[in-house]
Formats: C-alpha cells, structure tokens, sequence
C-alpha cells in the first residue's frame, strides 16, 4: 500500500513555466547577440534538469556562475504575476493530506523561492518533509533524496511513490527502487526509455490512480 508520496516542484506542484519563460528571455535579452532568436519551445526544454547545467546550456559562452546569480537575482519579481497552480490540484492535495498520506517534496529548487511559491498559493502546511537544493543533497537523477524521505519516515519503496513531470524525477525514482508517476500539466514530452507507472494530464487523474495502489 501506497502510504508516502514524493512530489516534485516545478511542472509538478507548481506551474512556473511563464516564470521561468520570461527570467530567461530576461537573461537572452541582456546577455546574447541582438540578432539572437528568443525560441519559447526551445526555452521549455530548459526546464527539468538541475539549473546549473540548463543554465550551461543556454549560456554556453558566459560563466555559468554568474548567469546563475543573474537568474536567480531577475526571477523572484516574476513571481507575483505568472506562478499559478493546476487545475483541481489544491483540492486534491487537501483530499490526500486528509486522507492521512504523508506528502512530502523533494526539488531542486532553492529553499527560499521553494517555500515562497507554496507560501504564495497556500498549499505550504499539506507537507511533512521538504527537501531543496540547499539541502546538500546531490541532484536527481541520484536518488539520495527519496532516500532520506524514505529513512525519514521509515516506509519501504514499495509504500512510496515519486510524482513528477521529467526524466530526472522518473530515473531518481527508479534508481531508489520506487514507482513514479508523470504529470503532463505543462505539456512536457518523454523519450521511449522512460517507462512510469502512469503519465496523467490531471490532479483528478492522479488521484483516481493513487486509490487504485
């Protein structure tokens, strides 16, 4: 039986694609050629792996630590007007929390602008655990978080399940010996390789899977 449930942040919890849409296209503007040509589908691909290495990607000529510090210097104003949730999703994660599942996180995200955007939508108490990337924890797809909330909580892998919306949630997952599930609430695409329990475009559609387990 399904007990504890790992969520991911961004594609996941919390729609932030605008948010890191317009950050990036912030960081195009000032820091590519004039003639360089702003591609929004190229900029969703920048979502999903940790922010150091869609940030080498994008900026391959700069020093990635300084485009980091820009980023995250330029994205918190973004905030206040494009972070949203999903669809249903807030009912349902009250419906969980009540129905005694333990909800925990587990992004790559920074503390601070984790628990603002879960402070901001009010959905921040749901949670018993959150882990961030400043938590010294190494990046998915290394299962070293899932670990922890498993030890933490003293449930088996086969109690939990990692909800989340890339590959890198579904290999951590994987590599933790958990089932996974994918959240298409953004629109996200994945390759052949990766083989989750379920891929859902909805809250209602995960929920319905979840009493099922």
């Amino acid at each position: 039986m399904v007990k504890l449930l790992i969520f991911d942040m961004d594609g996941t919890l919390i729609d932030t694609d605008k948010v890191l849409f317009e950050t990036r296209k912030e960081l195009f503007l000032l820091y590519k050629p004039k003639d360089f040509a702003i591609d929004e589908e190229v900029i969703r691909t920048y979502s999903g792996p940790p922010i150091q290495e869609s940030i080498a990607n994008a900026f391959p000529e700069k020093d990635p630590n300084f485009i980091l510090k820009e980023y995250r210097a330029r994205t918190e104003k973004y905030y206040d007007y494009y972070l949203k949730l999903y669809p249903g999703e807030k009912e349902i994660l009250k419906k969980l929390h009540s129905e005694g599942y333990i909800l925990t996180i587990a992004t790559q995200k920074n503390k601070k602008m984790a628990l603002k955007s879960l402070e901001m939508k009010g959905i921040c108490d749901y949670f018993s655990l959150i882990l961030t990337s400043n938590d010294g924890f190494k990046t998915k797809p290394s299962p070293d978080m899932i670990n922890y909330i498993l030890a933490n909580f003293n449930c088996k892998p086969e109690e939990a399940i990692m909800i989340g919306d890339t590959a890198y949630d579904y290999l951590a997952a994987k590599n933790a010996n958990v089932k996974s599930i994918l959240f298409k609430g953004s629109k996200r695409t994945y390759s052949e390789e990766v083989n989750p329990e379920g891929i859902f475009e909805t809250y209602d559609e995960i929920y319905r899977f979840l009493k099922q387990l």
